[in-house]
């Protein structure tokens, strides 16, 4: 009896071990399944192909799978600072069928009209979704971005429409800034000789709002009563005054 019983055990005891072998197999094959599977889903997004610039030039990456999905993927898309740069898509779809073609993305240069320096910025390639499982939720990895400043502190100033005359007659020109200031910008205007020709404004101010219109300085002629002939003069625009230190003591030419 005791012989036997020990047998009965033996018998167990191997068919239990065998089973528990068995499932540590299965769980070791699901885990090398799962590992494959890891492995083999991705994304394969090239580098960009460049700067971006604020006289809005492009750039452009590819984006395509690493594997066949068995279902739609979708990958939203968005930047980072849309005051540098735009996408000419909002998403990204592979379906069976296409998943190995490159999908490209174009992204555009913003012209903000700062003096900001050349700004970094992302393309935000969001977690997909669709009805594949194995891609669902898997985050892609953002593009980097460098959009190039293109803004320059500096006025425009027209030329002077004319002659003006000791009868009175006058001439005009416009200035505008050339950028966007963080601060008023403040220009003197004078006439280098008041006893031919006066302007119609002792000083231009710019703000913020308002730097990229023109603004209108007449010129009167003045009568002196003298046969003097045709005399030159310059109207004088002073250094600029700001607290933006990109204009403050910018000089503009005179006219």
């Amino acid at each position: 009896k005791t012989i036997l019983f020990g047998f009965v055990i033996t018998i167990v005891g191997l068919l239990l071990c065998f089973s528990c072998k068995e499932v540590d197999d299965s769980q070791k094959a699901d885990e090398q399944f799962d590992n494959y599977i890891t492995r083999m889903v991705g994304f394969t997004i090239s580098p960009i192909s460049g700067n971006t610039g604020e006289d809005g030039t492009q750039a452009t990456f590819t984006v395509k799978l690493k594997s066949q999905p068995s279902g739609s993927v979708v990958i939203n898309i968005s930047i980072s600072d849309t005051s540098e740069g735009v996408v000419s898509a909002s998403n990204l779809i592979f379906k069976i069928n296409n998943w190995l073609i490159n999908q490209t993305v174009t992204v555009t240069g913003v012209n903000d009209d700062l003096i900001d320096g050349n700004q970094s910025y992302d393309i935000v390639l969001a977690p997909a979704t669709g009805t594949d499982t194995y891609y669902f939720g898997l985050d892609p990895s953002d593009v980097s971005v460098i959009n190039i400043d293109n803004d320059i502190a500096g006025f425009t100033i027209e030329s002077i429409s004319g002659n003006t005359t000791e009868a009175l007659g006058t001439a005009t020109f416009k200035v505008k800034l050339n950028s966007q200031p963080t601060a008023d910008v403040t220009i003197s205007v004078s006439s280098s000789d008041t006893g031919e020709g006066t302007v119609s404004s002792s000083s231009l101010t710019f703000t913020s709002e308002n730097w990229n219109a023109n603004q209108t300085i007449t010129v009167t002629g003045v009568n002196d009563d003298l046969a003097d002939g045709n005399q030159s003069y310059s109207i004088i625009l002073a250094a600029a005054t700001s607290s933006d230190s990109d204009y403050n003591g910018l000089n503009p030419n005179d006219v």
